[in-house]
């Protein structure tokens, strides 16, 4: 499927569990999940199998913020500073990475599956040889304070498709790209629109998702356009799009809800986003299409997505967060319609 404007979204599977699910990721080779939840479980589920749940042991203290796969390893990040390498088979830790002084929220793995990145709220982004678990680099390209001088959080990060640029940004909407083999800082890109502060001068808002285009030279950041408000009742959902190189915005899709987008994920024609809704109200999952620069297709959701996962044939899309104060999994098809865009 190569037309953006003809596909649409349509749930074929849910599952629910105790705790928040925050984090997710798929083993291409088995095609099961790896998520990773609230309660510092992280479980395997296999959507062919009853129960679904094959196995869930606990990894961190709280928060499982972000998983990858590299090779035979499965990595994992927490609220509790920890970064661990898990033998995927035995559930057993290979390599505990205690460096970080703060929450680490993401992580990012390189193409060439050799490089981590990691993201911590001391405002680092630290790079990691996988096999050895050694240092790489510590890039420094975000302030410590928001405006009103109190901390920020550096929320994410992502390599692009060949492996030579990454990405990361924070609360304030600052978007850093950098060669991560070099560790040069190439293209530092303010995006405002993505943060605001209450009358306390507390930070809210900020960029929680980003993704490189196919081509690599684009990248997506979603969140919520905060503006001048200071609550989540009348702030919106927000997707810019950037030539990276230039820091010129290239898209704007402001169509959503009253949520902050925390994921967004480019199809693999470079033509389409998906993103969903996790903090606030009127979730949705959307897909908007760049050449027209229009949502061509909303589906509304009980649950609040936190993580998204796309297969590698974008035929499938694999959602998790929560409903009903409980952990939820979404499988959605993606198929072909023949419905019009609508407006932005």
């Amino acid at each position: 499927m190569t037309d953006s404007t003809k596909l649409q979204l349509r749930p074929v599977g849910e599952i629910s569990c105790e705790g928040d699910l925050l984090s997710i990721v798929r083993d291409s080779s088995t095609g099961n999940l790896f998520v990773g939840g609230a309660r510092g479980q992280i479980a395997t589920l296999d959507l062919a199998t009853e129960p679904k749940f094959l196995s869930t042991w606990a990894a961190h203290v709280s928060h499982v913020s972000s998983l990858v796969l590299a090779g035979e390893y499965l990595i994992s990040a927490g609220s509790d500073h920890r970064v661990l390498w898990w033998d995927r088979e035995s559930h057993r830790p290979i390599r505990i990475n205690e460096e970080h002084p703060q929450w680490v929220r993401c992580l990012a793995i390189s193409p060439q599956q050799n490089v981590l990145a990691t993201v911590c709220d001391d405002m680092l982004c630290r790079t990691w040889d996988i096999d050895s678990g050694k240092l790489i680099h510590e890039l420094r390209g975000h302030e410590l304070l928001t405006p009103k001088f109190h901390r920020s959080k550096l929320y994410t990060c992502a390599f692009s498709s060949d492996g030579s640029r990454l990405a990361t940004a924070d609360q304030i909407g600052r978007i850093c790209v950098w060669d991560h083999e070099t560790g040069k800082l190439l293209s530092q890109i303010e995006a405002p629109h993505f943060f605001t502060h209450d009358t306390n001068g507390h930070g809210y808002g900020g960029i929680r998702g980003l993704a490189f285009s196919p081509n690599g030279q684009q990248i997506a950041a979603c969140g919520n356009q905060a503006g001048d408000t200071s609550t989540i009742s009348s702030s919106k959902s927000l997707i810019r799009i950037f030539d990276w190189a230039s820091g010129r915005q290239t898209h704007e899709c402001t169509t959503g809800g009253n949520f902050f987008y925390e994921r967004v994920l480019f199809h693999p024609n470079g033509n389409a986003l998906f993103s969903a809704g996790g903090a606030g109200s009127d979730q949705k999952v959307v897909l908007y299409d760049l050449l027209s620069n229009s949502v061509t297709h909303q589906q509304p959701t009980p649950m609040l997505v936190f993580d998204m996962q796309l297969s590698e044939n974008a035929e499938t899309l694999f959602s998790v967060g929560r409903k009903d104060q409980k952990g939820h999994f979404t499988k959605w098809v993606i198929e072909p319609t023949s419905e019009k865009p609508s407006d932005s």
